[in-house]
């Protein structure tokens, strides 16, 4: 795979997991792994009467996070994601947070970067009377599997659902939809190796994040090496197949 086309599916892969973990995560009341907060904003939206309102912020961010790394939809889901992206930066910035506008604006170009990775299939969107429209997406191109990344939504939102009722089958679906995530992503035929090892060791951290109740010490250490393994892998791939 060119480089240019697996540094794209890194973000994607990050990207989708990051806010569909965030919204499994508010509607399990914090129950649920995830990256980033609030864990708890839809008990703090209820005291004004907002707790429904809270849930499909949530679950929205469930359905958009899935179609992000479903490969199939994540041009529309980027799309979708944008302005959840700056809503989430302003809000941010107006309530003063220290550091959390620096990483909600690393967030906010890495989904800039993933949609100008698509710009020959969306420039029509600024450029209305361009004639070179590509189509499909590369990222279609690269994974026409239709079923993994559409089980792997049908999952995520069927654990968003049950999120009010029952964490254990939210942890149930949501791994599954990852898992799925990743089924989806290794039906590509022409990876190197050291890039399986590197795709391998991102779905060991998202789901070592994911399993934090149960696996508390032992998550960081799943997490921090995996973490580790995957830059130093990412920078040696770089340097050895410069394509």
């Amino acid at each position: 795979m060119k480089t240019k086309d697996f540094y794209a599916l890194l973000i994607r892969l990050f990207l989708g997991y990051v806010f569909a973990s965030a919204g499994l995560c508010k509607l399990t009341d914090g129950q649920f792994g995830q990256l980033i907060g609030p864990p708890l904003l839809i008990k703090q939206l209820a005291e004004y009467d907002l707790e429904l309102f809270g849930q499909f912020i949530a679950l929205s961010q469930v359905l958009v996070g899935m179609m992000v790394m479903s490969q199939r939809y994540s041009v529309l889901g980027l799309i979708m994601l944008v302005p959840v992206n700056v809503s989430i930066l302003m809000v941010t910035i107006s309530q003063n947070w220290k550091g959390t506008p620096y990483v909600d604006a690393v967030l906010v170009a890495l989904n800039i970067l993933a949609l100008l990775y698509e710009w020959k299939s969306l420039k029509f969107l600024l450029l209305p009377d361009t004639m070179e429209i590509k189509a499909p997406a590369k990222v279609n191109e690269l994974f026409p599997n239709v079923w993994w990344g559409t089980l792997g939504i049908g999952f995520g939102a069927l654990g968003g659902l049950l999120g009010v009722w029952s964490f254990p089958a939210t942890l149930a679906f949501g791994s599954l939809a990852f898992v799925s995530m990743y089924v989806n992503v290794f039906t590509f035929q022409s990876y190197y190796l050291l890039e399986k090892i590197i795709l391998a060791l991102s779905g060991l951290a998202i789901l070592s994040v994911t399993f934090v109740g149960f696996l508390q010490k032992a998550m960081w250490v799943l997490l921090g090496g995996s973490i580790l393994l995957v830059f130093v892998l990412l920078l040696v791939r770089t340097f050895l197949y410069k394509k």
